[in-house]
C-alpha cells in the first residue's frame, strides 16, 4: 500500500460536491482546502488520499480532474 498524497481537484460543482462529502467521510484521507467561486460553490478542492483513493475518486466522478498537487516554479 502506497503513502498519502496531495491532490488537487477541479470540476462541475455537483461534482465537487460529492467529492468533498465522499472525502470528508473518509478517515484515510483529508480535505486541506475548499476554494469557492463567486456564488460560494467549491470550484477547487485539495486533500490528501492514497493514489488509489484518488484513482476510484476519479473514476467514479469522470467529471473531475485530479492531479498531483505539486509546487509551482518559474523556469
Amino acid at each position: 500500500m502506497s503513502a498519502p498524497e496531495q491532490f488537487v481537484l477541479a470540476g462541475p460543482t455537483a461534482d465537487l460536491r460529492s467529492a468533498l462529502a465522499d472525502l470528508t467521510a473518509d478517515p484515510e484521507a483529508s480535505v486541506l482546502s475548499v476554494h469557492a467561486d463567486s456564488t460560494g460553490e467549491p470550484d477547487r478542492l485539495v486533500a490528501t488520499m492514497l493514489p488509489e483513493r484518488a484513482a476510484a475518486l476519479g473514476s467514479a466522478l469522470p467529471g473531475i480532474v485530479i492531479e498531483p498537487d505539486a509546487p509551482l516554479t518559474l523556469d
